[in-house]
């Protein structure tokens, strides 16, 4: 795990026009060459719970979320997504975890490998119940990084999805009306 050093972090002794004027020009000094932002940070706290015994908060701790904000999707389901590397295929990913219109994905085939995982927005994703790639001509492939961590591909995916809960096409169509609904009211 990665930690910040002194060099990347804001001077605390900087005066207040100093800091208002960083604010200004929109960076916030963020994107300067020392490198201190977020993305470059790299922390995950999947990793960090796990490295430290500790365990997240109960979604139940979160009650001032509002209903509305929750989705049918349920961990565990399946669907089929753009792949990140190569927008023209698709490929299989299990849903993680939810929150609101946003999906924590992990792309079948990584197992319980953590560092692929990520979110997308159920609103403007390009996401499709599984066998719609098959039933509109869509190469389904998987992403590069695990590429050559199967020689059959069709076969692992069998597997993978025998028994399986599919994300429901009538979930993934109606989406969009659904999160529009909840937010005029």
């Amino acid at each position: 795990m990665e930690s910040l050093s002194a060099s990347s972090m804001q001077d605390p002794s900087s005066s207040p026009l100093e800091k208002q004027q960083s604010s200004v020009s929109g960076n916030g000094g963020l994107d300067s060459e020392e490198g201190s932002s977020l993305e470059e940070i790299g922390f995950n706290w999947g990793e960090y719970l796990e490295e430290t015994g500790a365990s997240a908060a109960p979604h139940t701790s979160f009650k001032h979320v509002e209903i509305s904000l929750q989705s049918n999707f349920q961990p565990g389901m399946k669907l089929e997504v753009a792949n990140k590397t190569n927008p023209d295929t698709y490929w299989v990913a299990t849903v993680i975890t939810t929150c609101g219109q946003l999906l924590l994905l992990r792309y079948c085939g990584y197992g319980e490998d953590r560092r692929a995982d990520f979110w997308c927005d159920v609103v403007i994703a390009d996401l499709h119940p599984v066998g719609w790639c098959t039933q509109n001509n869509k190469a389904l492939m998987p992403p590069d990084a695990i590429k050559e961590k199967y020689t059959d591909w069709t076969e692992f995916l069998i597997r993978d999805l025998t028994g399986s809960r599919t994300a429901p096409a009538s979930l993934l169509e109606g989406v969009c009306i659904a999160v529009i609904l909840f937010c005029v009211r």
